[in-house]
Parts: C-alpha cells; structure tokens; sequence
C-alpha cells in the first residue's frame, strides 16, 4: 500500500473545497531524510498535494490561505491495527445495541482518529458497519481518516473471532462463513468470498486465542495451515492480503507458513517463528499499547468479564 501524503497540521484540520488552499506553515517534518524545513508552503488542490513551496506564498483571491505560521506540520500517521472499543458496556452492547446504533457512535471515533493525527488506518474487526463508514467517508458524508477494512473478523467455532462466545445457548447458534466462523478449507474460501462481496479490502484471522474474547484460552493456535492456506490463497486471487491475530507461538507459525503476510500482537513470538517470518516475507505489527491498556484495565474489579481478566495478566 502506497503511504499517502496527507498534511496535517497537529492542531489542525484541513478541510478541502474546489478552490485550491494555501498551508503556510513556520515548519514541515520530512519523514523521508529526517529534516524540518522552515517556512513552507503545502499548496493542495482537489485534496491532493500540488506542491510545496518556499516561503509563505498566496494564491489567487479564490484560493484559502490558512496560516500554520506557528505550527509544526508533519505526513498523517498510519495505524495499521484498530477495532472496536473495549470496555464494561461492551458485551451487553452486542445485545442492546443495533447497527443504526454503532453506525452513529462510529463516526465520534472516526473524527477522533482524524483529529488526533491518522489519516489511514487498516480496521481488523467489527460489525459490518465499518464498511458503511468507510464509505461514507470516502463519499466526504462524515469526516474521518482513510479507513482499509476487514469487515467481520474469520475464526472457528468458539474461536476468537466467533461473535457468539460467551452466549445463553439458545442464542449461540450455528454460525458459519457468512458470519465469519469456518471449521474445513471449503468454509474458510467461502468467508473469505463473502467477505469481497461486502466490500472489505483485507481479510482478518484469529488464528489464535485471544485476550478479550470471552474463551477460556488466550494463545492455542485455532486454525489447521489448510484451512489457513485456502483462507491465504483465496484472498490472494481476489487482491486482498491476509492478516492474523496471534498471541500463542504455534499459531503464529502456522499463519506464517500458510501465507499469511501480517502478524498482530505477536506476543509470545520466539526466536524460530522470527526467523519464519523473514524465510516467508510477513510482517509484525506489535500493537504495544493496546495490550498496555487492556493490562491496565483488567486491575479494575468489573471491568471486564472474569475470564478476560485473567487472560489479561
């Protein structure tokens, strides 16, 4: 994915019309060899750089000229890995809330995001509605960043990306590849092809246990590499590359070698399975704070359900 090149002032936001706008600003970060250069001017039209130019320059009478004489302005940064909120309202939510509900919560969190700096972010989880908001935001009907989304999430059965864990059993079901839950190759081609025809750009594994998910096993690997491979292998011949959540070791290595091309959290990694990532041309993304906080949180009585808490330690 081609790092776009969105300025963005740190306080502020660029709103951008027809006309072309003027960014004067009394210093730019280039992330690119690592200099600040003073007194520079971002010139954008039709959302897009145009140039930059020395000095603080005005356009013509039609043009917006916003003074960031006094900030620092830098490239928009990219998180390659956000999903839902977490907290002690969000496992009644999956009951009370409605999609219309999280639709219009999500936009709170998309303007967040922008405003605090991501102009891109990759979404590795949600409801589906993270689809709409994308593309409401590309059709400028919110504001908010770029947003590359896997849709549901694709585990097994109890997995954690199964969205029924944790239900009574008259509500638990049978879900299957539709609702992102596989047990054999042939369900996990069919996810991954229900998953193109809603609209995701990427698709998302759990390719083991997880922390907040309510199941008792926080790292066991969750997939077979056959069912991992015709995950990998379909996704590729409809231009997605594939990402795996992975705490526990041997299911990191079984993404690995079933062509996954991104591991997340890697928090038990070892030695060998770096290694395996380099033989195999994937990549970590390590995802510090988020297990920062979820470790932060689990200390408060009631925060989580007990047996994510204890996960958490």
């Amino acid at each position: 994915m081609k790092r776009p090149f969105l300025i963005i002032a740190l306080v502020s936001i660029v709103y951008v019309s027809a006309q072309d706008t003027y960014l004067q600003c009394g210093a730019i970060i280039d992330v690119a060899t690592g200099k600040i250069h003073s007194e520079k001017t971002i010139v954008v039209s039709a959302n897009k750089i145009k140039s930059i130019r020395s000095g603080y320059v005005e356009g013509t009478e039609d043009d917006k000229v916003i003074d960031l004489k006094n900030k620092t302005v830098m490239p928009g940064f990219i998180d390659m890995h956000i999903e839902s909120e977490s907290g002690p309202q969000a496992y009644l939510n999956r009951y009370t809330k409605n999609e219309a509900d999280i639709a219009f919560q999500s936009i709170v969190y998309a303007k967040r995001t922008l405003i605090a700096g991501f102009t891109t972010v990759r979404d590795l989880g949600g409801s589906g509605v993270n689809i709409a908001l994308r593309n409401a935001i590309n059709k400028e009907l919110v504001v908010g960043p770029r947003i590359f989304t896997a849709g549901k999430a694709i585990g097994t059965t109890g997995g954690h990306a199964d969205p029924t864990n944790g239900s009574r059993k008259d509500l638990m079901g049978d879900p299957g590849p539709k609702e992102g839950v596989v047990n054999s190759p042939e369900d996990g081609r069919k996810s991954v092809r229900q998953r193109y025809k809603n609209g995701a750009d990427v698709i998302k594994i759990t390719a083991t246990g997880g922390v907040l998910s309510v199941a008792k096993n926080g790292k066991n690997p969750q997939f077979t590499i056959e069912e991992i491979k015709a995950i990998t292998e379909t996704a590729k011949d409809y231009g997605m590359l594939t990402a795996a959540h992975a705490h526990g070791d041997e299911g990191m290595q079984r993404a690995i070698k079933g062509g996954v091309k991104t591991i997340e959290h890697g928090s038990y990694m070892s030695d060998e399975t770096m290694e395996l990532m380099k033989q195999y041309n994937s990549f970590l993304v390590p995802t510090i704070t988020a297990g920062k906080q979820v470790e932060e949180k689990a200390k408060i009585k009631g925060f989580f359900p007990e047996v994510v808490a204890k996960k958490s330690c």
